[in-house]
């Protein structure tokens, strides 16, 4: 990948202030799982009523339909004309599949089993729509799929995204964002709290609710019916949030009509302000990988969008950790609905701790919030932080707050304490606060230099894992000697790490951090990371 997109990309993501949304299509299924085109998916349906014909027919159908479109709205582009194609082909095979199951001794049970078409009658679905759910249904995340590896940086990261907003039926989005609530339908987008967070909206329906399905061209219509008020929805979200879109074409007409609304409300200097919030990823697909700007343009109001053609998308979801925020998702909703319950009930909660808030002397600098158990909050005070949090910050400079001299004073000794033997990574924090290593205590557990033996490797590292007369100048080398063995690539790493660069041991600890192999050799990687830490910044 060219550095300059990379660089481009981390600009933009590092820069948000708002936590980003996530807008999701078809194509983000269909790089995961072995989801169907929706061309397939009717296709698919389609040959269940027409057994006998041959996919010449189907075309046939379509085509018709296209030339249709062609000479009814001849305004548009062969691109947007596409986007028309297969509403209209789902209605006619809606009607024909229905048709054929109402009327047809012997089609449901050919079709369906018995608790599904017991389930059609009494609940009173589209059978049409019953069988889309139950194809959609079916979907799952493939792990032999080539973008299957990208997913664990996604997963490890989810909490970086305020909420997801998406047109896809399938449920995949619940299988890796789990502690996301999950909200069908457009209307559920409508009647939903501005203010909450974490959560799914389905707003083109869902595989579990088969009527709340938008396929045809009368589903569409509907849908249309109330863009106005979806779009004023998003258009809060939008105006207040970054917007990552995956699984989308430029020229998809869902997109152009919620950003045409959204262009209608703001004024030209509203949208400059927004301008760098819309990043597009586009799948390189045997295509150059590029950063491109693309201009939506509706009378004299344009929206910028940002469009990254991308063959690994892991970059994107690695990023994300440049975000500074953190806290869990669980913990966040727990939070947030502490918080809001405090403020909006006339009732007083007795799990909301404060001090003399009516005080003049209390501003925004000054207030603070804790969250954790009551019974700890004057037996630690307000500077207690976990190792794991020190050593992301350290590799991923997403924790400012942590450049504070209780750091150094109270929260390191804290550590050393409990944990005497860690390796604390001090050089980060003693730069940025100014101090000078001779005033960190003695017993701090510290690298004081290359020869230092907690970084050196042990007695047993030199008899199993480094072979005599090696010699290595890169972390690369060392890998393709040894590959797929950590414990080996680390002990030879410790050996030679004056000759490896800094950059590419934070490249080599930002591919491993929080993945699978990292919580297995956890010691390990901690010990590289205060080593990283003494590289940069001593």
């Amino acid at each position: 990948m060219k550095d300059y997109i990379v660089k481009e990309l981390e600009q933009r993501i590092s820069s948000f202030q708002q936590l980003p949304y996530l807008f999701v299509g078809m194509g983000f299924s269909m790089r995961y799982s072995h989801a169907p085109s929706w061309n397939t998916l009717l296709f698919d349906i389609w040959t269940v009523i027409n057994p006998t014909k041959k996919e010449r027919d189907f075309n046939k159908l379509k085509q018709k339909i296209e030339m249709d479109i062609a000479s009814t709205k001849p305004d548009l582009n062969a691109e947007e004309q596409k986007y028309y194609v297969n509403p209209i082909l789902a209605s006619v095979i809606e009607k024909e599949f229905n048709d054929r199951y109402y009327s047809d001794d012997g089609f449901d049970i050919n079709v369906f089993r018995e608790d599904e078409n017991d389930d059609i009658i009494d609940k009173h679905f589209n059978p049409f729509k019953y069988l889309v759910a139950k194809q959609t249904s079916q979907m799952t995340i493939d792990e032999t799929m080539p973008g299957f590896k990208e997913l664990a940086f996604l997963t490890k990261n989810q909490n970086k995204f305020a909420g997801i907003i998406t047109t896809n039926y399938d449920e995949l989005l619940e299988k890796i964002f789990k502690d996301f609530s999950v909200l069908v339908g457009q209307d559920s987008l409508l009647v939903a709290n501005s203010l909450n967070i974490f959560e799914i909206f389905k707003i083109h329906g869902c595989c579990s609710k088969p009527d709340s399905i938008i396929l045809t061209e009368k589903d569409y219509a509907n849908f249309e019916k109330k863009l106005k008020y979806l779009s004023a929805k998003l258009l809060t979200i939008f105006v207040e949030h970054p917007i990552i879109f995956i699984g989308y074409g430029l020229g998809d007409v869902n997109i152009r009509q919620i950003f045409s609304e959204i262009a209608e409300c703001l004024t030209v200097e509203q949208l400059e302000k927004i301008k760098d919030n819309f990043i597009f990823i586009s799948p390189a697909f045997e295509k150059e990988e590029a950063f491109n700007k693309n201009t939506m343009t509706w009378g004299s109001r344009s929206i910028i969008i940002n469009e990254f053609v991308l063959e690994d998308y892991s970059i994107v979801y690695q990023t994300l950790a440049k975000i500074q925020s953190s806290m869990p998702i669980k913990l966040a909703r727990k939070l947030q609905d502490m918080v809001y319950n405090f403020v909006y009930s006339a009732e007083a909660q007795n799990n909301i701790l404060f001090g003399d808030i009516n005080s003049p002397d209390l501003d925004d600098e000054k207030a603070a919030i804790y969250f954790g158990k009551a019974d700890t909050v004057t037996q630690i005070g307000f500077s207690y932080f976990g190792i794991d949090e020190i050593l992301e910050d350290v590799l991923f400079d997403n924790k400012p707050y942590l450049v504070n001299s209780q750091l150094i004073d109270k929260t390191f000794k804290n550590i050393r304490s409990s944990a005497g033997s860690t390796l604390l990574p001090v050089y980060k924090y003693i730069k940025a606060l100014g101090y000078s290593l001779s005033s960190i205590p003695l017993n701090y557990n510290i690298i004081d230099g290359y020869d230092d033996p907690d970084i050196r490797p042990t007695s047993s590292d030199t008899k199993n894992y480094i072979k005599k007369g090696s010699n290595f100048n890169s972390i690369r080398e060392i890998e393709e000697t040894y590959p797929n063995h950590i414990p080996k690539q680390v002990a030879n790493i410790k050996e030679f790490a004056r000759k490896i660069s800094t950059e590419e041991l934070e490249d080599y600890l930002k591919k491993y951090y929080n993945t699978e192999l990292y919580q297995r050799y956890k010691s390990l990687f901690r010990k590289l990371i205060a080593l990283y830490d003494f590289k940069k910044y001593s």
